[in-house]
């Protein structure tokens, strides 16, 4: 006998008019039925008489048999006016009579046999069923006892399964009321104080595969973060002065019951359990589900649980293969969706995933949608998901280079250039890879692949509208950002006086400066917000009456405020300005090595590019100092640990310094102004590289603002 097959959910049978199923009754259906209607003589007293009908013999009750008999001998129709004026002289009441006998018409209007029914109904209504201690205690005791049962009946009769298929079904029902134990987060250190953790995960193992699928749901109801928001209101005082500041009990009763299942082996049982379900059954693909949504608990309980999780399991490689699978369904979502959560915040997570292929596994995955569009919003938040964890990967250096040798660049612009739904997502991985200095190889590939034709046809709205009807999600002031972003990077990262550099300068030359004035245009507007974000700012001061002191309180928030407006990105145009006003494309190359000594001997000469810029800001009523004062804020805000970044910078430059060049070090020799990144046996802390990316950026505004 296949003992699995019995827990299974039964095919329903086929229909047919011999087996018509019975359909149930709502109470209120029932009651529409059984309860008694008051007619037309209880309400009046009288009989309606149909005219020239002699047969109309009606049999009243005996408390309106004298009103029926008088309605009969007049033989007449009862008119409105005779009926109120019938009501008004018993003061609203249809009969005095009947409702001093029996209260039927103005009481429920329900018999005795119905009253008990919703009686019974609300004595057993769950909202009012309590779990203290002793019924949680009561609760886990059957939950022990089915499981003992059920373990000595399968040794008992192992060959013979009909024997034990009861203890089986009441364990199944035991697992399923435990669940009830949700309605009291703040008891779950009992499952710990007596065992019962390690009973439930035990089942995990059951050789019942349909037991261990309804223990995953068990687990995956406990850890649900929703639960923390119920049955906390009856708690006592005593529990209230053991609790820990701003934490619930039902939170702590949450954070002790997740420590205990991870340090007594929760992990590597669900993935166990993901090699052993077989998906093409319906319920072993909810147990997959239902796993995946443990491990998603875990990580909104605690942040921490996404490094722990990676760790001490194997989930990241089972993640990987899955999304490998050509078919889409529900679990591929959710592994996308999980793998997003787990990189989101982790910094180990992201160079984990670097370390297993998980870059190069990524850009094939998205490369299926190049020339393609996801078939319904399931697929398409799967595909958003993959693009929101390949930029969390890019936040690494070394996935960077990885994404580099994926040649992630080429599928990102032949994404740009095809206009599909993945169009929209490219050019935010572009911003991701291309920032930084560790972003300066991919910054290099993009120009090599004629990235900035596809860059600045996009910046000037070409086919944008087409999008934002076709894809609701397309947000422009988005794509903005990202395009302002590269930019950046691109002026930044790209060798001084080098012929990639001064194929980008040309571009914003080119159609008659066409490209630097959409970047003015695109700074005015955001220079608009940021002026009406203050504006206000100015206005809840005087109507809050708000003093030196509360200002500067509130300046802080109102400084984040100001860069969600707008005020960052505008401030990433002013350093691409800047870095335009130092290039000089008027002369001829035979002509440059002179103009660049003359340059030195003379402040004077001012490029092609920059009078053209400051003929464009006059006519917006704008100039230079505009920019410049905004570099100035920029770099007052900057805050760097200049002893910890000078403390790394020297660590590279000793490692660099070190040992005798080699042939390929020779070859590879940089062009002038352009420094090749050091090669080092040592890696830089997490800390150490913040603090000299934050002294470099520094550096490049103080470098700018000086062109300008």
């Amino acid at each position: 006998m296949d003992i699995d097959s019995i827990f299974k959910t039964p095919t329903a049978p086929p229909a047919s008019k011999s087996a018509a199923k019975r359909k149930l009754v709502s109470p209120e259906e029932m009651y529409r039925q059984n309860s008694r209607h008051v007619s037309y003589e209880e309400l009046t007293g009288r009989s309606f008489q149909v005219p020239n009908n002699n047969n109309n013999n009606n049999n009243n009750n005996n408390n309106n048999s004298e009103a029926s008999s008088s309605a009969k001998k007049q033989k007449r129709t009862v008119s409105v006016q005779e009926e109120e004026e019938e009501l008004e002289n018993h003061d609203g009441i249809a009969n005095p009579e009947e409702e001093e006998e029996d209260d039927r018409f103005f009481g429920d209007g329900l018999t005795s046999d119905q009253r008990g029914f919703l009686d019974y109904v609300d004595d057993i209504n769950p909202e009012e069923e309590k779990f203290d201690l002793a019924a949680v205690r009561k609760m886990i005791l059957k939950f022990e006892k089915a499981i003992n049962k059920n373990q000595e009946m399968r040794v008992k009769y192992a060959d013979d399964p009909q024997k034990f298929m009861e203890s089986e079904t009441d364990l199944d029902e035991e697992i399923k009321h435990l669940m009830t134990i949700t309605q009291a987060p703040q008891h779950y250190p009992v499952l710990v104080e007596l065992g019962t953790i390690a009973s439930i995960l035990s089942l995990l193992s059951h050789e019942n595969a349909e037991i261990a699928i309804d223990t995953i749901e068990l687990l995956k109801e406990l850890t649900d973060e929703e639960v923390l928001s119920t049955g906390l209101e009856d708690q006592g005082d005593d529990d209230n002065n053991n609790m820990e500041p701003g934490k619930s009990a039902g939170e702590l009763g949450m954070k002790t019951f997740v420590e205990a299942l991870v340090d007594q082996g929760l992990l590597d049982l669900l993935i166990q359990n993901l090699d052993r379900f077989d998906e093409e059954e319906t319920s072993d693909r909810q147990g997959v589900f239902n796993t995946l949504a443990i491990f998603e608990n875990l990580t909104s309980i605690d942040v921490a649980m996404a490094d722990i999780i990676v760790n001490k399991s194997k989930l990241l490689p089972w993640i990987i293969r899955r999304l490998n699978v050509k078919t889409f369904d529900s679990n591929k979502q959710y592994c996308s969706e999980l793998l997003a959560i787990l990189l989101q915040s982790s910094s180990d997570n992201r160079k984990t995933l670097g370390k297993l292929g998980g870059i190069d596994e990524l850009l094939q995955l998205l490369a299926v949608y190049k020339r393609k569009d996801p078939k319904d919003p399931d697929e398409i938040e799967m595909l958003e998901n993959l693009f929101d964890a390949l930029c969390s990967a890019l936040a690494e250096k070394e996935n960077k280079r990885l994404f580099l040798e994926g040649e992630g660049i080429e599928l990102m612009v032949i994404m740009i250039k095809e206009k599909k739904m993945a169009r929209i997502r490219a050019v935010k991985v572009l911003d991701y890879a291309m920032s930084t200095k560790a972003g300066t190889a991919n910054c290099l590939r993009f120009v090599e692949v004629m990235g900035l034709k596809t860059l600045f046809s996009i910046f000037t709205r070409k086919g944008v509208d087409k999008l934002k009807k076709t894809y609701k999600s397309f947000s422009e002031v988005q794509e903005e950002e990202h395009i302002i972003g590269i930019m950046a990077s691109l002026v930044r990262n790209l060798p001084l006086e080098s012929g990639h550099r001064l194929r980008v300068v040309r571009k914003f030359v080119e159609d008659d400066y066409a490209k630097l004035e959409r970047l003015l245009d695109l700074r005015e507007g955001y220079d608009a917000r940021v002026k009406a974000l203050d504006d206000k700012f100015e206005l809840e001061n005087k109507e809050l009456e708000l003093d030196e002191d509360d200002i500067t309180e509130e300046e802080p928030a109102r400084a984040l405020q100001r860069l969600e407006a707008g005020l960052y990105v505008m401030q990433q145009i002013d350093l691409i300005l800047a870095h335009l006003c130092a290039e000089n494309l008027d002369l001829e190359e035979e002509e440059q090595e002179e103009a660049n000594e003359s340059s030195h001997n003379s402040n004077h000469n001012e490029s092609e590019i920059k009078i053209k810029l400051k003929t464009l800001l006059n006519r917006r009523g704008q100039s230079l100092d505009d920019i410049k004062d905004n570099l100035k804020a920029y770099l007052d805000g900057l805050e760097v640990d200049t002893a910890l970044a000078e403390e790394a910078r020297s660590k590279l430059l000793s490692q660099a310094g070190s040992g005798p060049l080699s042939d390929d070090t020779i070859a590879k020799a940089p062009e002038e102004g352009e420094i090749l990144p050091a090669k080092t046996e040592t890696e830089l802390t997490d800390e150490e590289d913040a603090a000299l990316e934050a002294l470099e950026a520094k550096e490049f505004a103080q470098y700018v603002l000086r062109l300008l």
